[in-house]
């Protein structure tokens, strides 16, 4: 496997995120929970990390974006890109299956490993520092591989597809935006995902309780993690794919999240399968692999 560290590349300055409103959630018990489940997810996808597969293994090419990192994948050496952004409690070695399918399609998988996920250090994560990763994959592709932005589409799965939004919702230069299992804001994560510690946060019930009740502690908890808010700013074309018995993110806030993008006038694809939980699986993979011949097809 080659590797190439690029240390010296910058990312782009930063948009004000409103941390003043959003510096008030350390008053939020579940928001305080929230925190403490991303970072430790993040430091356990290290104990996750897949075998290289055969079909692909020959064509990683490992970039070291400062405190985050990628796999290049590009067989076909092609000027046509999917910048993919893995899943909360995963890394970048868990979706082989999926990139085998795009590089299938003569398209290069530029795969983000974010700080403090896989064997990529142990930085303390939040939402805004992975999007600064995701600002400088951006950034490393256009600047130093000079691949156009029109020929760029981000997708991104679970946690993933939050952050695909955000990103598409600045940069409306680039082709197209596909989410797999996309969380859409927190309140439409399911009770049993939250409350348990194996599948979730481990917020107790009393938390829980406590910010629904208040509405302001509801609305600042929501500002996390919300795609269907980014979705409101966002220009280009958009695909959704999602199961009807994922555990993690609910029917309801799907839903919303289409109707968001059908106001838009963004939405030009979306698949809703009656299994397939949350995984990526190869329903799910199958369908990504359609969407990359439309999108592609069309110059």
């Amino acid at each position: 496997m080659k590797i190439s560290n690029i240390n010296s590349c910058n990312p782009p300055a930063q948009i004000n995120h409103r941390g003043g409103i959003k510096s008030l959630n350390v008053i939020n018990p579940v928001s305080h929970y929230l925190d403490r489940y991303f970072n430790r997810m993040a430091k356990a996808s290290a104990d996750r990390l897949d075998p290289l597969s055969p079909k692909l293994r020959s064509f990683i090419r490992y970039v070291g974006l400062n405190k985050a990192a990628a796999w290049d994948i590009n067989p076909a050496d092609s000027k046509e890109y999917i910048l993919f952004l893995h899943g909360m409690s995963q890394n970048v070695s868990n979706y082989q299956r999926l990139y085998e399918a795009v590089t299938g399609k003569k398209k290069g998988v530029f795969a983000l490993e974010y700080r403090g996920y896989g064997v990529n250090g142990k930085s303390k994560v939040s939402e805004d520092k992975l999007k600064k990763d995701v600002e400088t994959a951006y950034e490393y592709l256009t600047r130093n591989k000079g691949i156009k932005p029109e020929n760029i589409t981000v997708a991104g799965h679970s946690l993933g597809g939050v952050l695909a939004a955000d990103f598409a919702s600045k940069h409306p230069e680039i082709r197209a935006l596909i989410m797999i299992s996309p969380i859409t804001k927190v309140s439409y994560l399911g009770r049993k995902f939250m409350q348990n510690k194996n599948l979730g946060v481990g917020a107790p019930a009393k938390a829980m309780n406590l910010t629904e009740k208040i509405p302001l502690l509801a609305r600042l908890l929501n500002l996390k993690f919300n795609s269907i808010n980014k979705m409101k700013k966002v220009q280009i074309p958009a695909y959704i794919v999602h199961s009807k018995n994922d555990s993690v993110t609910s029917k309801e806030g799907t839903q919303s999240l289409i109707k968001t993008a059908r106001r838009r006038g963004v939405l030009k694809g979306f698949k809703y399968y009656p299994t397939g939980g949350h995984k990526v699986d190869s329903q799910k993979i199958a369908y990504v692999s359609d969407i990359i011949d439309e999108i592609y097809s069309k110059k």
